[in-house]
């Protein structure tokens, strides 16, 4: 399958690219003195923020998960979820993360690539054929070493990736059935390389802008259409002020859960301990949450939009050329094993 040797040859090129940053930057992650399983007598106080609304199914994992945290730490950890961007963007939150102002956040992997150029390979158009292929490639030795060159570079540690699911379109001019459709929409698209060369490789002309802008911007026509999952598109009621949702499931955007190192090197063991083991738990639940929600929402916007598949034949070619002129602007060093017939069995020396 063309799309599958896609995969195959940018997930090679990714871990390629990320191997040769390790340079980057250098970290000390070690633990300083008197964090040891001991209880301190400390409460430690945990923002997180995320852009989502509180009704999103990523809102509501974080909710769950921040009551668990609190609970199993007996109070020692405290965790608050802001959600709806009261924290900040998408990037202004990352930056938090960096200089210390905030403790966990989220973003997308294209989001990343301000950051770490190589992460939004994650994002590139038609990459993924199955959620199992994301789950393979993220949380796998592909996932490991770019989470690891994230970290050296910019004092951040991934702690995992969570579901986002396929991104789909919509507007108010036209429906989308084929990429003439796209000629000359104005599409709101994030801060993001990956998003923003996609839709123009289309034909549309991507418009970046903060998602709690999006509503307004639809409904004032200051933009045509938007693209992002079903369940974004529920949760914020989009479809209040959009007509059409094509299904052109471009992007397979996972979202990336993060704390700042120095926070959580801070933590005694044990409660780093159950921060990551409730994340874990966390990730499960909300991947599998997400995969039936995102079924069951379409068939729910069905009656609330005029929906329609796509023929994405033509798309895949045309990302494509955009895909190979991207990952040119990766470093490169060294020709790895063209021998990855599994994101897990990976020989990564």
């Amino acid at each position: 399958m063309k799309i599958r040797k896609i995969t195959l040859i940018i997930t090679a090129v990714m871990i390629c690219a990320a191997m040769l940053l390790s340079g980057c930057k250098s970290g000390d992650t070690t633990a300083p003195a008197g964090t040891t399983a001991a209880d301190d007598g400390k409460v430690y106080k945990i923002r997180l923020g995320n852009t989502t609304s509180p009704t999103d199914i990523l809102n509501i994992s974080f909710e769950k998960m921040a009551d668990a945290i609190n609970e199993r730490s007996g109070g020692r950890l405290e965790v608050t979820v802001y959600p709806s961007g009261q924290l900040g963007t998408l990037r202004t939150m990352t930056e938090g993360l960096q200089n210390g102002t905030l403790e966990m956040s989220t973003n997308s992997a294209g989001g990343l690539a301000g950051f770490l150029p190589v992460m939004g390979t994650l994002e590139l158009p038609y990459l993924f054929d199955s959620h199992q292929n994301v789950y393979d490639v993220v949380d796998g030795p592909i996932g490991q070493e770019l989470n690891q060159q994230f970290l050296d570079k910019t004092g951040i540690r991934i702690l995992s990736y969570w579901e986002n699911m396929l991104r789909q379109t919509t507007n108010n001019v036209r429906p989308v059935n084929a990429v003439a459709d796209f000629a000359g929409l104005k599409l709101r698209v994030p801060e993001t390389k990956t998003v923003m060369d996609t839709i123009a490789a289309l034909g549309a002309s991507p418009t970046p802008m903060a998602f709690g802008e999006v509503y307004t911007g639809l409904s004032q026509g200051t933009i045509d259409g938007q693209e992002n999952p079903c369940t974004i598109i529920d949760s914020a009621k989009l479809f209040e002020v959009q007509k059409y949702l094509s299904l052109t499931a471009h992007i397979y955007s996972p979202v990336v859960v993060m704390i700042a190192e120095d926070f959580y090197q801070s933590l005694p063991e044990d409660l780093r301990a159950i921060l990551d083991e409730e994340v874990a738990i966390a990730q499960a639940e909300n991947r599998a949450e997400a995969e039936r929600l995102d079924a069951e929402l379409l068939e729910a916007l069905r009656d609330k939009m005029q929906v329609n598949e796509v023929d994405t034949t033509v798309s895949v070619k045309l990302c494509s050329l955009r895909m190979i002129t991207y990952l040119q602007l990766l470093p490169r060093q060294r020709i790895i094993s063209n021998k990855l017939k599994n994101p897990n069995k990976v020989d990564m020396n």
